[in-house]
């Protein structure tokens, strides 16, 4: 009888061990991830400095969370980027909360994406309520100042399309082959339809012509993921929801007066767009343009009289979102200050409603649609096509930095400057490391207002 007592002594004890090693272990897992504080440490100041646009965003994210403070791997990293190029709606601003989901769940991606969208809101509201009309001509200071800013916007975007290129492109001939492809057509072509075909098409040719060691390859970082947010019963309640808010909302806008529902034919033109859209801010202008401006050849300026906005309105906030922090799709908030202030209404409501429209879809399919993922990850057809995916993603980081390179320099007061500021601001973010690796988080807005300040320099010396 003693030594059954000491049997069952025994066997509790390993019971013990074993639940002890599954805390253990579960606790140096948890401590891989980061905190809500870490989260709020990493983004409170990001959205104020995140010059640069939509491409430019993916390569801070990338020197900052992969490179720097290793939250995620290059692969999931890579990921995550395909997933928001499938699906409508902003890309940076998908992946802003997507980091956080992969963190801690929908509490850090709404406190990650919530971080970085504010700053852009409160600025273009604001200029939306107050500086609409002196934007029409802006003084050549304020030029020189954008244009710096915009060049070191390009630097980043061009270290994020070097580092993704090195870490997925490099696989093999092929992936360099759909890399190559996916820039070329993405740059020559700009239809916005193209972008999630030219994913697809680099998966189909990863699946039937990859070889299989890519799958062996895979390491424990690339499945690592704390977690993919809401369950997957949440995830499809969010996808049906947004296709039914869609539904609904075209429905409204045509069997209602714009007299009396303009907030709902705001809100419908606005998430109405910002659900048909693929590649993000760039594509979604001329959309845009076509929903606010109303053209009328018997008016004096061509513009009618019941326009939402004019004209110059609409390009002088598009000149002043290029040259602010935070996504393109806070143009939205700027175009409903100004629209709301046209007809009368309360401007902080009209900025919200055209705001939340636009961000609206692209926000609530990535969290729909991040369950799903987490699931189709583990197939084996997903891993055979991942390299193929994610080699044509990065392809059209490429193609982008090339876009905004020749774009600015063209729009540049001082084009021949530009480009040195563009090779300053380069070796600033590739080469010049910070003493404390904890201060990565500055490098980035370091390299920004570097380039703001080189462009006051160029200013004011009559650079060329």
């Amino acid at each position: 009888t003693k030594r059954e007592e000491e049997e069952e002594d025994d066997d509790v004890e390993k019971k013990l061990d074993e639940t002890r090693g599954v805390i253990d272990s579960a606790k140096k897992n948890d401590d891989k991830h980061a905190t809500f504080a870490d989260i709020f440490r990493a983004f409170v100041l990001m959205g104020w400095t995140a010059f640069g646009g939509p491409a430019a965003h993916i390569g801070i994210f990338q020197k900052v969370f992969v490179d720097g403070k290793k939250w995620i791997s290059s692969t999931i990293f890579a990921e995550l980027l395909s997933l928001g190029q499938c699906m409508p709606g902003p890309t940076s601003t998908q992946v802003s909360f997507a980091l956080g989901v992969t963190q801690r769940g929908v509490l850090g991606g709404l406190l990650s994406g919530g971080l970085f969208q504010y700053p852009g809101l409160i600025l273009m509201t604001l200029a939306g309520a107050g500086a609409a009309e002196a934007l029409t001509d802006p003084s050549k200071f304020l030029k020189g100042l954008v244009s710096g800013l915009s060049v070191a916007g390009v630097a980043l975007v061009v270290d994020a399309a070097v580092n993704l290129s090195n870490g997925q492109c490099n696989k093999n001939n092929m992936t360099r082959i759909l890399g190559l492809t996916s820039a070329c057509f993405a740059y020559y072509y700009k239809a916005a339809w193209l972008f999630p075909l030219l994913i697809v098409f680099g998966g189909l040719v990863s699946y039937f012509f990859g070889p299989e060691k890519d799958i062996a390859e895979r390491n424990e970082r690339d499945d690592e993921v704390a977690s993919y947010g809401a369950t997957k019963i949440v995830g499809g309640f969010l996808i049906i929801s947004w296709a039914v808010v869609l539904v609904l909302m075209v429905t409204v806008a045509s069997q209602t007066d714009y007299d009396s529902n303009q907030y709902s034919h705001w809100f419908a033109a606005f998430f109405r767009t910002g659900s048909i859209i693929f590649g993000g801010g760039q594509v979604v202008l001329p959309l845009l343009l076509d929903d606010v401006v109303t053209y009328d050849s018997s008016q004096p300026n061509n513009i009618a009289a019941n326009s939402w906005v004019t004209e110059d309105q609409f390009f002088a906030g598009l000149a002043l979102v290029q040259a602010s922090p935070g996504p393109m799709f806070n143009f939205a908030a700027y175009l409903g200050a100004v629209m709301a202030q046209r007809a009368g209404k309360n401007v902080v409501a009209g900025a919200l409603t055209c705001w939340t429209g636009l961000f609206g879809p692209g926000v609530t399919l990535i969290f729909g649609v991040l369950p799903f993922w987490g699931y189709v990850r583990t197939f084996r057809v997903y891993q055979k096509m991942l390299p193929g995916l994610n080699a044509s993603a990065v392809g059209l980081v490429v193609a982008a930095a090339m876009q905004m390179f020749l774009k600015v320099r063209e729009n540049s007061p001082f084009p021949k400057f530009a480009v040195v500021i563009g090779m300053l601001t380069l070796f600033g973010t590739r080469y010049v490391k910070l003493p404390n690796p904890k201060l990565v988080v500055l490098q980035a807005p370091i390299v920004v207002a570097f380039g703001g300040l080189l462009g006051i320099v160029a200013w004011a010396t009559g650079c060329d």
